[in-house]
């Protein structure tokens, strides 16, 4: 059974750097997909700190770009990971080092915490290999 967009709708999702930085920057190869995830995923949408520091680090810190990285932020939930949640995302990290930064452990306690959620990213690879739900550029993926 399929469904419906109002069950959809009441999912979270969890945005990584790698969207973030996509939406952005035109030449990204998943610069598409994450334009289209990123508007018709009917979801509440969230992210961290870490993340937005990623995503700017990757956009090289143009102007523009930041410009346009404040305006795409400005539309998500950020969630600050500090004091209260930094022991659960350093407990994500140790079993994971050195594949897992600080970032995708942040990712992954967030998901963890809200039911039905799941993360928007390009990294695949270290995603597929975390056991949490997420979308990726290659397709949907549960735990």
């Amino acid at each position: 059974m399929k469904k419906s967009a109002a069950a959809f709708a009441r999912r979270t999702v969890i945005v990584d750097a790698g969207p973030l930085k996509a939406a952005i920057d035109r030449s990204d190869v998943d610069h598409t997909w994450a334009v289209h995830a990123l508007r018709s995923i009917p979801a509440r949408f969230m992210t961290c700190e870490a993340a937005i520091t990623e995503a700017q680090h990757g956009l090289e810190n143009h102007l523009a770009a930041v410009q346009a990285l404040r305006r795409l932020v400005g539309r998500l939930e950020v969630v600050s990971m500090a004091s209260a949640r930094l022991g659960a995302v350093f407990d994500q990290v140790e079993p994971w080092a050195p594949r897992m930064d600080f970032a995708d452990a942040c990712a992954v306690v967030l998901v963890r915490s809200s039911v039905g959620a799941f993360v928007l990213t390009t990294d695949f690879r270290d995603f597929s290999t975390y056991r949490v739900p997420f979308v990726s550029p290659e397709g949907a993926f549960h735990a």
